[in-house]
């Protein structure tokens, strides 16, 4: 009887909180502090809020695993925030102001202790199955909303479910989606987008219910769904719209394109029927949105002419600001042609496999607007492997660079490893003594002369001008991020210019920094294993890399003992 009663004691015994969880443990104020924070006004409670769960700034039209906050626990941050809520009715006025996400399990130490107190400790129910804890979140959340007599469905604007979560729970989704008619995003299952006849119950109560749905997706087999919007009375207000592997009359595509006036943003992927008639001019027909954000992915109608009847109306080039080309039918070599009609353009990308050169006397592509620029060229397969063709678009991708086509470009991406040796390797740095009028140095019959500009010693007729403009390399500093085919992360290359002319006229180039990691300016969708280099001339024509040592400029190679300091590379880059 002891042993059974010592066994029951200890399983009743209450687990303490371990020392790594002690942070979620409750603090207590003071009196003082409580005071001051109970009186703080609305807007300063929204900012505090705001620190306190951060995704639920989160107003983006991505889902549930795009949108994901980094280094910190969802839940946790969520759980804290109806803390807040529930001080006082002044702080749940202005905390319950946020969107809904719901996340399967605790991204933190807190998860095994709640699995732990989950389990069953029957005797006889020890193989039963695990609560889904997700789902009960979610229909506890479908209660509320329903039964909540103070409008609180009203507030919500976006609602966030895990991939798993909105597939195995669309009559939950569909009753919450009922009361929320104020919903702009919700992520919905994949068989939504496509008339999916499992979906028809959640379809039918988006379409009623919610008017302010600011994102939709139609893929293959939603084309009735899509003609819909050719009424224009369906989602008036959609900001992005995604179509994938439609087929339809491009007649009733422009048509419901038309009707969409708020459309910002659209990307089509997989369509053959998609042509350059829909950016045609018609008497009958709504003209094309005129869009911020235009992205195509091998839709091979889609050639130059087609985007440069698009781009000659007005409204479009104030508003277009970023196109992206993939396998389309805008060749490499006609990219100038979209460049020139779009002055306002600030991110282009283009990739494609091509099978011949680029032709002879292609114009050089120009630009003031563009800021980052992905020119992903590739051979095709069918190429000869012995002749690489896609050297000849990289040669006319410097020579833009180098003749100052591109002045305010920041940053660059190609899938040519050695692309930023090029860029060195064609500015080698002058002597101190080339420009200074106050040095003498005996002529050299290999060189060509040089001129200052404070001393001009040759007329404007000098046949060494151009050779020696040429001569200077980058006007801007430029980031270029490359990749080879048989690399899985993006290399990191800083070109400089050369540092500003002295009081006595020499110019010398500054040593780079060197390091692995991404910078901070990346975007999501390229920020992730960037590997950091930089290239440096030795001054013979060649280049070195340096590594660096703090966020500084690099020491030189004699300071300091040998590999002391030694940051990113794993290797000694001076051997």
């Amino acid at each position: 009887m002891k042993w059974f009663k010592r066994k029951k004691t200890r399983s009743l015994e209450v687990q303490e909180i371990p020392k790594s969880l002690a942070r979620y443990r409750t603090p207590q104020p003071s009196p003082r502090s409580a005071e001051v924070i109970a009186q703080l006004p609305g807007p300063i409670l929204e900012r505090i809020f705001s620190f306190i769960c951060p995704h639920a700034q989160d107003e983006t039209y991505d889902s549930c695993e795009q949108s994901a906050v980094e280094d910190t626990c969802m839940l946790c941050d969520l759980r804290d925030l109806c803390h807040c809520a529930q001080v006082s009715r002044w702080w749940r006025k202005h905390a319950t102001n946020v969107l809904i996400r719901l996340d399967v399990v605790h991204y933190c130490e807190l998860e095994d202790v709640l699995a732990e107190k989950r389990k069953h400790r029957s005797r006889l129910n020890r193989n039963a199955e695990p609560e889904d804890t997700a789902q009960a979140r979610l229909r506890l959340l479908c209660r509320t909303l329903r039964e909540d007599t103070g409008g609180f469905a009203l507030n919500v604007q976006y609602f966030k479910t895990p991939f798993m979560q909105r597939e195995t729970s669309k009559p939950d989704l569909a009753r919450i989606a009922a009361v929320c008619s104020n919903l702009r995003y919700m992520d919905l299952p994949e068989g939504f987008f496509m008339d999916d006849p499992s979906c028809n119950t959640l379809k039918q109560e988006i379409i009623g219910r919610c008017p302010d749905m600011r994102k939709m997706t139609y893929m293959g087999g939603s084309e009735r769904s899509l003609e819909l919007l050719a009424g224009g009375n369906l989602w008036r207000n959609l900001e992005v719209l995604e179509l994938s592997r439609i087929n339809m009359d491009p007649t009733i595509l422009r048509q419901a394109l038309g009707s969409l006036s708020q459309l910002r943003a659209l990307k089509v992927s997989n369509m053959m029927p998609f042509t350059d008639q829909l950016f045609q001019h018609s008497d009958y027909l709504a003209p094309f949105p005129p869009l911020t954000e235009l992205i195509f992915e091998k839709t091979p109608n889609v050639t130059a002419n087609g985007l440069t009847t698009y781009l000659f109306r007005s409204d479009v080039q104030n508003a277009l600001k970023t196109l992206s080309l993939t396998e389309t039918g805008v060749h490499p070599s006609t990219l100038q042609q979209v460049l020139t009609t779009a002055p306002k353009l600030e991110h282009l990308s283009i990739t494609e496999s091509v099978t011949s050169s680029i032709p002879t006397g292609t114009p050089s592509l120009l630009s003031t607007s563009l800021l980052t620029l992905h020119y992903e060229i590739t051979d095709a397969p069918s190429v000869n492997s012995y002749a690489s063709t896609k050297t000849s678009y990289y040669n006319y991708l410097t020579s833009s660079l180098l003749s100052r086509g591109l002045p305010n470009l920041l940053e660059l991406y190609v899938r040519d490893p050695d692309f930023p040796e090029t860029l060195v390797d064609l500015a080698p740095p002058r002597a101190p003594f080339s420009t200074d009028p106050d040095n003498f140095a005996p002529p050299n019959p290999f060189l060509p002369p040089t001129q200052s500009p404070s001393n001009p010693r040759f007329s404007s007729n000098n046949p060494f001008a151009k050779l020696q403009q040429s001569s200077q390399g980058m006007h801007q500093d430029l980031v270029v991020y490359s990749k080879g085919l048989d690399e899985m992360e993006w290399n990191f290359s800083r070109v400089q210019t050369p540092a500003a002319r002295g009081r006595r006229g020499s110019a010398s180039a500054p040593r780079p920094v060197s390091s692995y990691g991404l910078s901070e300016n990346m975007g999501k969708s390229w920020g992730h294993g960037a590997r950091k280099s930089v290239i440096v001339g030795n001054g013979f024509g060649g280049f070195l890399a340096v590594p660096a040592d703090g966020e500084g400029r690099p020491s030189s190679s004699g300071s300091g003992s040998a590999g002391a300091g030694k940051r990113g590379s794993q290797y000694d880059m001076w051997r």
